[in-house]
């Protein structure tokens, strides 16, 4: 094991969270990598620092890597991937964003943020078909017509253009709701008033 070596002194990887054996490697080295990359250490330090960022399972398993099969940081790297890479999130291909439907009674701000979501999880997603694929998986609306006559040239010009449509969407159910209550109020005092009188 390579943990011979000069301290990392003043080197604080305290604020990312350790990997325990369940989350995706990579996600976990680049996060590691973020936050001490800009020291200037010895492969040694890296790795003794790299040990600080791990508990359960995979302190376990770094604590039974048999000495002297570790010579470089790379070579660590390559077989901490190499044993949690059944761990490794998986990017979803385009064709996952069709599952991603309106339903029955789903605002259409729930909507677009499950889509949006979805969009995040999907590698290299062509915008022509994003505005096709959003407007097959939207319940029948104005939003969905505003999408047919002019598509969204990009993710944020769908999203402007959803937040406008959600808006005047939840004003008009406010505005129900404070005139449904209205109503209420106002039968409850014709009701007293007919009580009194009789």
């Amino acid at each position: 094991m390579i943990l011979i070596g000069a301290l990392s002194i003043g080197v604080k990887v305290s604020n990312l969270l350790e990997y325990d054996g369940t989350g995706d490697p990579q996600e976990h080295l680049d996060k590691f990598y973020a936050k001490i990359d800009w020291y200037d250490l010895s492969d040694a330090a890296y790795c003794r620092d790299f040990r600080t960022t791990l508990s359960k399972r995979a302190l376990v398993w770094f604590n039974q890597l048999p000495v002297g099969t570790i010579s470089s940081l790379e070579q660590l790297n390559q077989r901490f991937l190499h044993h949690f890479s059944m761990n490794k999130k998986i990017s979803k291909m385009a064709a996952y964003l069709f599952t991603i439907r309106q339903r029955e009674n789903d605002p259409l701000r729930d909507y677009v943020q499950r889509f949006v979501q979805a969009v995040h999880e999907v590698l290299h997603v062509n915008h022509k078909l994003l505005a096709n694929i959003i407007r097959q998986n939207l319940l029948p609306g104005r939003f969905k017509e505003s999408i047919a006559r002019k598509p969204p040239s990009s993710l944020e010009d769908l999203l402007m253009r959803s937040q406008k449509y959600i808006r005047i969407k939840e004003s008009n159910v406010s505005d129900s709701s404070l005139s449904v209550r209205r109503k209420g109020r106002e039968e409850e005092k014709s009701r007293r008033r007919k009580n009194a009188n009789t």
